[in-house]
């Protein structure tokens, strides 16, 4: 899951979801089933943005004891009750999760969008240059289409989706060498897309929660076996969550993408929320 298991992941007392995530321009709110209503009891029109609410104290520490048991047993019941724990106490509930990833849904809209177009000739968004695309070696490629739709602005989120692309794009490398990611299929998209996901997924884990397997497993060897054993779980609840919905969709647009990731986020937690049941 790479090397960032050394955060000590967000602390208490701060907005379950930063300020640079709510981006209204490309973001619609999550809706507020239990703000629908006014207070004479009178349905309001369209969803309304939830409040500011801020982390519990230690808002970790149940997750992050489960995880450690899981990183020195292997045990996987207590990666589930880590997971469940880590959705439920330390974002706030699958909901909440859905928005502090936010930016994943939107990233997901500009990876599929831009590939697509890049796919069928026409011309991709604004923000990739396909004429300094042409050309270059595919793992430049790489660099050169995450640099351009996720570029660094001071945040966090952004690195690491940046970061997640490129793994997504070299997973696809991997698997076929040979491949040209200015003509990729829509199979090909489809999984770059879901890759994306489940490593931003991922690595938002690692970076909140990594830590505690890290610490717990002994040396540094186990831990990154145990880290890997946690990326493939997560990885794979996404993905099943992903694709069950993208395979509905036909050729989705750009907004399609972002409800679709969006949608599969509030799945995958949802699911490591009922492991407490």
């Amino acid at each position: 899951m790479g090397t960032s298991a050394t955060s000590s992941g967000p602390p208490s007392g701060v907005s379950l979801v930063p300020p640079w995530v709510d981006d209204p321009e490309h973001y619609k709110p999550v809706e507020d089933e239990e703000a629908s209503e006014d207070e004479g009891g009178r349905a309001r029109d369209g969803p309304t943005r939830k409040p500011v609410q801020l982390a519990r104290p230690y808002r970790f520490r149940t997750a992050r004891t489960h995880l450690g048991r899981f990183g020195s047993s292997g045990d996987s019941g207590s990666l589930r009750s880590g997971l469940g724990h880590y959705a439920r106490t330390g974002l706030g509930g699958s909901g909440w999760a859905t928005r502090r990833l936010a930016g994943t849904a939107r990233k997901a809209g500009r990876l599929y969008s831009s590939l697509d177009a890049l796919s069928r000739g026409t011309e991709p968004p604004a923000y990739l240059d396909s004429e300094g695309l042409a050309g270059r070696p595919a793992r430049e490629a790489v660099d050169f289409i995450a640099d351009a739709l996720s570029p660094s602005d001071g945040a966090q989120d952004s690195e690491v989706s940046r970061d997640s692309m490129s793994r997504a794009m070299c997973e696809l490398l991997r698997r076929d060498p040979d491949v040209d990611l200015t003509a990729l299929s829509a199979q090909q998209i489809e999984l770059v897309t879901e890759l994306f996901v489940a490593e931003d997924v991922c690595r938002r884990v690692e970076l909140d929660v990594g830590k505690a397997v890290f610490e717990a497993a002994g040396d540094a060897a186990m831990a990154i076996r145990r880290l890997d054993e946690m990326y493939r779980y997560v990885s794979q609840v996404v993905g099943l969550a992903f694709r069950d919905r993208l395979s509905e969709a036909g050729r989705p647009t750009q907004e399609d993408v972002v409800r679709i990731a969006e949608a599969a986020i509030r799945q995958t937690f949802s699911v490591f929320e009922s492991y407490l049941s």
